[in-house]
């Protein structure tokens, strides 16, 4: 339901200063001096929307009072009383006139107006149904509400109400009393139904009570319409009177009976195809139906109408009364003819058929005479009436180019922080608004209503002031609604955008507006773009043929991060990159494919249509779904996840070497698929953000979302499994050297030729090679081969620049099973529970844990290994102390371990031949002891997907020469693109 403070409703066709002071002198004095809107044609009627709205409230301060309701539409010409006929016509109390004069509130026009009020007063017989006070009294008057909407059976209710009662008010009272008799009535433990004024409407009726041969009497409905929550019944009552023989009174009605009965009578009338006439009183019926319906723009157009239709109209009444009187030899007609538009007497036969030829001649001159005197008369008038002055405290929009000349204004104001253009909503849609507000989900008021047929339903939305705060005074926002044609300065506007005073604003095909913002000095000039700079992507300059090729070169080698394309090339240019760019041996970097791709999208979330942008994530994500896949299956045939018992002794463990070399491709897409996750983020967050002002629920946005979505859970897809994929395969080559770490001795004389022979090769081959490699390679050779599997998967995280979060995930994963598998492996072989063994496998893990701490994942691995440590430091305690700990302190020591595995490593530790474990080993009685003590590798961590600012800056240059010249290899396929759709002439050469 509209309020009644909407800006639209203070577009006006004349300047907002010319209005008289009090609207109620106002129409007495149009009421005395002019015919009523009841016996008029249908081009000098109004309705009560209308004055409502060029007098509501929350209009400029010249529009200070509220006006009362014209005549209730009807397709019968029987409400309202004509002015008196005996009353003079002078030329000085032209409606023209009364806007001339200004404002005046002097005691002459006051008497004035009180005799007019008491010639309408007694020009009617008072209705029955309602009482009025006097009119210098604000004591309350009686209004009869009929009806039995509330109540099956009611008759009417008597309610006191004042000259500013609204109808809303009096809803309310009703609805008051009825409750406070249903209260009365029933008991109290019966639930009273609760009523809402807004499920009510106050319907104005005119017609007559029609008594029946039983003595009953029947009240017979001539027309109805609804009143509107803002309009006063008494003032209506006050200001408008049915014609004798007729009677008003008021009614409640509930508003969805009503609207259903006002559908089923359209579709009838449609049905038996009425003609324009009908058509005519059905859209005036309609324009005062109901608070939706307020505002539209048919009814401005007949209530102010141009004064020069008005004054036609008069000459009409005039010349028909002329005609009339018998003093002046006018002929009657016979036949109810209508008379001719120019008021020009038709050549009306008479009973000989004869019309005599001084008497044509004498009607062809007085009408010829009277035809010149209105053309002058005209001519001032609208010439009086065309200076049209601007508002001079708040911008508004000038209309150069519209549709409908009938129904558009020349200016539209913008009285409040934001105006939004649409179009008039359709019953369905003004149904999903409501029922969007129900879910508190309300969407934004349309203030100018637009009639060309592209327009939709909210087509721009404008900011200023306290609606954009991030802006300067004076400054103001737009952007289209979704599916909105709108250009800025002739350029295709998709987005949000600054709106400068003097810029030029097109509204689908046919609106075209200029800005003006008076509090801005001096106005700038209208902002016209160049021809050049139209929805074109690789236009680059106007000038000449030299100009254009320059301008040419210096974008190709630019290193501004931005890649131009238009719509159409998009599916190409996304193909390109993917095919150019699909394995780690490309030869643009790591991060080639995500780096070239957000390119592509920052621009189209930019610059194109807004559709665009979920598309093209959608279908980036599934191409790079598709190569992984590939990748993962060519992958899984060199290394079968599952092979028979026989063929897996027969074959060697698989070489770290080879497998990482296998691994690249994988780790390559789990990278960019990472970054791209993160940035497709940005971009969707960024989104959401845009059509925060669009409507709730709008199908078309739930869609773009539910393509954005299931494009992240598709790059979700591609990191989980290709993480997948390289953990599973580096813990299965783990797997095969985990054991040697637990049985090397490092102080075996061997092992230590072997550990100084190595320090020899790695001091003679020069201290130039890599410090991780001759850390490998100064450790026993059992320990550095497991440090070469972690050393390789650091390596290759590195080189596929994986991301610091799935950097510390994949290294967790991989020391979580090596604390597993080396703990389980541990406990289940009891002869390692001695003091000897336990130094020589603390040696190991030291050795190993040394050089993660030198690379960089010592924190890491701490942690993951922090059991296995535990466990072989227990086992490190010397034999004398161990005997004398008792199992409350051992296992508040050792607190990681379970009872169960603390029981047993007491009970399996290797004392000395026949020596039992000591007493005070022995746990409580309570404690319990039947638990697993093998560590689950069900445990493991989750992998936690990023949720992080992409790494890639699009807001710096290019970041590397290899980069850069794939970004120019790109530009220049696209110009190519372009220029084979040209003709031979219109191409630019480099």
């Amino acid at each position: 339901m509209e309020e009644s403070g909407s800006p639209r409703f203070r577009k006006l066709h004349f300047p907002v200063g010319l209005w008289i002071n009090s609207p109620r002198k106002h129409f007495a004095k149009l009421g005395a001096r002019w015919p009523s809107a009841v016996s008029v044609k249908s081009t000098t009627s109004s309705d009560a929307a209308s004055v409502h709205e060029a007098t509501s409230p929350s209009a400029p301060s010249s529009l200070s009072f509220s006006s009362p309701s014209l005549a209730p539409p009807s397709p019968a010409p029987t409400f309202l009383r004509p002015r008196p006929a005996n009353q003079p016509q002078s030329r000085a109390k032209r409606l023209s006139h009364l806007f001339l004069r200004g404002r005046s509130n002097s005691d002459r026009d006051r008497a004035i107006g009180e005799r007019e009020r008491e010639l309408w007063a007694h020009s009617a017989a008072p209705s029955s149904h309602h009482f009025l006070p006097p009119a210098s009294s604000s004591a309350p008057g009686l209004v009869k509400i009929y009806g039995d909407a509330l109540s099956s059976g009611a008759n009417y209710r008597s309610l006191l109400a004042n000259i500013h009662s609204t109808a809303r008010q009096l809803i309310q009272q009703v609805i008051t009393r009825y409750t406070e008799r249903e209260r009365e009535n029933e008991s109290e433990d019966i639930a009273l139904q609760k009523h809402s004024p807004e499920d009510f409407l106050l319907c104005d009726v005119i017609g007559k009570p029609i008594r029946q041969a039983d003595g009953a009497v029947e009240w017979q409905t001539e027309c109805r319409r609804s009143v509107a929550p803002w309009e006063c019944p008494l003032l209506l009552v006050d200001m408008w009177r049915p014609k004798e023989g007729f009677e008003r009174r008021f009614e409640i009605q509930r508003r969805d009976e009503y609207e259903r009965e006002e559908k089923e009578r359209e579709k009838e009338r449609e049905r038996e195809g009425e003609n324009s006439q009908v058509r005519w009183r059905r859209s005036r019926m309609s324009s005062g139906s109901g608070p939706e319906e307020r505002g539209h723009r048919g009814r401005n157009t007949e209530l102010r109408r141009s004064i020069s239709d008005m004054n036609l109209t008069l000459r009409r009444r005039q010349g028909n009364q002329a005609n009339n009187d018998p003093r002046r030899g006018g002929n009657t007609p016979t036949n109810g003819e209508p008379q001719d538009r120019k008021n020009i007497v038709s050549m009306i036969n008479t009973e000989s058929g004869e019309v005599t030829g001084s008497r044509v001649q004498a009607e062809a001159e007085r009408h010829s005479r009277a035809a010149e005197d209105e053309r002058e008369t005209c001519d001032l008038e609208v010439m009086s009436q065309s200076l049209i002055l601007p508002p001079t405290d708040r911008p508004y929009f000038l209309l150069l180019q519209g549709y409908d000349q009938s129904k558009d204004f020349v200016l539209y104001i913008m009285a409040g922080h934001t105006h939004v253009f649409g179009r008039k909503p359709t019953f369905r849609e003004r149904e999903k608004d409501r029922e969007r507000e129900r879910k508190g989900k309300r969407p934004l008021r349309v203030d100018t209503f637009l009639s060309a047929p592209d327009m939709l339903t909210r087509h721009l939305l404008v900011r200023r002031d306290s609606a954009v705060p991030d802006q300067p005074r004076g400054q103001a926002l737009m952007r289209p609604f979704r599916g909105g044609a709108v250009t800025h300065n002739g350029v295709v506007l998709y987005r949000e955008t600054v709106l400068k005073p003097g810029d030029l604003i097109g509204l689908g095909n046919h609106f075209l507006f200029l800005y003006r913002d008076p509090r801005v000095t001096p106005a700038p000039p209208i902002a016209l773009a160049p021809p050049w700079q139209g929805d074109t992507t690789t236009s680059f300059g106007p000038g000449n043929m030299t100009d254009r090729q320059e301008a040419l070169r210096q974008y190709l080698s630019s290193s501004e991060s931005m890649l131009k394309f238009q719509a159409k090339d998009a599916d190409t240019l996304l193909q390109e990159i993917i095919s150019k760019n699909s394995t780690p041996d490309s030869g643009c970097g790591a991060l080639a494919p995500a780096y070239l791709l957000s390119l592509m999208i920052d621009y189209t979330s930019k610059h194109l249509d807004p559709a665009l942008t979920p598309q093209l994530l959608l279908k980036a994500a599934n191409q790079i779904k598709a190569i992984v896949w590939d990748n993962i299956k060519e992958f899984g045939d060199k290394y079968p996840t599952q092979t028979s018992p026989d063929s897996e002794a027969d074959l060697p463990p698989p070489s770290v070497q080879k497998l990482s070399s296998d691994l690249r491709p994988l780790m390559f897409w789990m990278s960019n698929a990472t970054e791209l996750l993160n940035f497709f983020q940005v971009k969707v967050e960024t989104m959401e953000k845009e059509w925060e002002f669009e409507a709730p629920g709008d199908p078309v946005l739930s869609a773009d979302m539910d393509t954005c979505s299931e494009a992240l859970a598709q790059l979700d897809d591609v990191i989980m499994h290709t993480f997948q994929q390289c953990v599973y395969h580096l813990t299965k080559t783990l797997y095969s050297l985990l054991p040697t770490l637990l049985d090397t001795n490092p102080f075996s004389s061997e092992e230590k030729e072997k550990e100084k022979a190595g320090s020899m090769d790695s001091a003679n081959g020069g201290g130039e090679e890599g410090h991780e490699e001759g850390d490998v390679s100064s450790l026993p050779p059992t320990v550095a081969g497991l440090v070469e599997v972690y050393r390789c998967s650091l390596e290759l995280s590195r080189e596929a620049c994986l991301s610091p979060p799935l950097t510390s995930q994949t290294f967790g994963y991989l020391f979580f099973f090596t604390n597993t598998s080396l703990l389980n492996t541990l406990l289940e072989r009891d002869a390692l529970f001695s003091w000897s063994r336990a130094v020589q496998i603390r040696t190991n893990l030291d050795l190993v844990l040394d050089w993660l701490q030198g690379a960089g994942l010592g924190d890491i691995a701490s942690e993951f290994l922090k059991k296995l440590s535990v466990t072989v430091n227990f086992l490190c305690i010397p034999k004398t102390r161990l005997i004398q700990s008792s199992w409350v302190s051992l296992q508040e020591e050792h607190a990681l371990l379970s009872p169960a595995q603390l029981h047993h490593l007491l009970t399996h530790y290797k004392l000395g031949p026949a020596r039992a474990p000591p007493s005070c080993w022995a746990p409580p009685s309570a404690t319990e002891l039947g638990g697993d003590i093998f560590e689950s590798f069900l445990d493991h961590p989750p992998l936690i997907l990023p949720n992080e600012a992409p790494s890639l800056d699009l807001s710096q240059p290019i970041p590397s020469p290899e980069l850069q010249k794939e970004v120019t290899r790109l530009r220049t396929f696209l110009w190519g693109l372009e220029q084979d759709e040209l003709p031979a002439n219109q191409r630019t050469r480099l």
